[in-house]
């Protein structure tokens, strides 16, 4: 097969696989994190072991849908992204999607932003995958309550800010921006349009990937794991974080990767609706395909 051009990358070094480990510790309850004890127990027992890069597989990739559903309707709208991690390239991806863009619901044309309120999140998920034509396997929503908790957790994340809202102010240069000042970042009614939305919450999730501390989260995982229970609404459970083990062992060990964000490619409609460009969805595919910097 002949060589494709490899597209332009966005980020740096990353811990994969971290927010979805920890929030699925939070989802799954007791149960799991007596299956982590298990789990970190027994490395600790088994020294030296064999590497588990031979047992990650495509299996271990997953795609998750996260929607950001604020407390505040008035002035702030949900946030919604996709999220590929993949442990095989040691890379993640951060996929904004805007409420305007158009797709197919049981053979009618519907926004993402009613199919969500009028549907729910697990429909919008099946939605998504028919649209982007990718196995989209889990997903997590959010309140305000939630995701403060969860920012609490993860500290604070430096992105440019380009409009003025409650508590941020534009700024050409990354500002450190706390939980709250993040949620209107990525919520705010107060962008030009949606496809600039999209952009910042591609970018700035990824940017918030790359700048977690791994290890102090690690340390400290008991204590989130016990703020942080029962915080989001998901369809993740015990057999999926029991399926996956292996690979978020080998994550922790070896946590070294790319975060990027990823832009839609789309077409204004006469009303403003965003639809997806046909030649996006498998490009897509290449992108999500492609080894990373350090595999090169």
């Amino acid at each position: 097969m002949a060589k494709s051009r490899r597209r332009k990358s966005v980020g740096t070094v990353a811990i994969p696989f971290m927010v979805t480990f920890l929030i699925a510790l939070i989802a799954l309850g007791g149960t799991g994190y007596y299956f982590y004890q298990k789990l970190t127990n027994k490395q600790r027992e088994l020294i030296p072991i064999v590497s588990a890069t031979a047992s990650i597989s495509d299996a271990d990739i997953n795609e998750i849908l996260f929607v950001l559903d604020p407390n505040d309707k008035e002035t702030q709208q949900p946030a919604v992204m996709l999220l590929r991690f993949d442990p095989v390239r040691k890379q993640e991806f951060c996929l904004g999607i805007p409420l305007t863009l158009q797709l197919d619901h049981e053979g009618k044309q519907e926004s993402v932003g009613t199919c969500f309120t009028n549907h729910g999140i697990n429909t919008l998920k099946n939605d998504l995958s028919k649209l982007l034509d990718q196995k989209i396997d889990r997903y997590m929503q959010f309140d305000s309550t939630g995701f403060q908790k969860m920012m609490a957790m993860l500290n604070n994340v430096s992105f440019p800010v380009t409009i003025r809202d409650k508590g941020i102010r534009p700024s050409e240069v990354s500002v450190e921006l706390e939980g709250s000042q993040f949620e209107t970042l990525l919520t705010s009614k107060k962008y030009s349009t949606e496809r600039e939305r999209n952009s910042v919450i591609g970018m700035s999730c990824a940017q918030l990937i790359r700048q977690i501390e791994g290890e102090r989260i690690a340390a400290n995982l008991d204590n989130y794991f016990s703020t942080l229970i029962n915080s989001v609404k998901t369809d993740i459970n015990v057999m999926d974080f029991s399926q996956h083990r292996h690979a978020i062992s080998y994550v922790f060990e070896h946590g070294n990767g790319v975060s990027r964000g990823v832009t839609l490619d789309f077409s204004n409609s006469d009303d403003n609706a965003l639809i997806l460009e046909p030649a996006f969805v498998e490009s897509l595919k290449y992108t999500f395909s492609q080894k990373s910097d350090d595999e090169s």
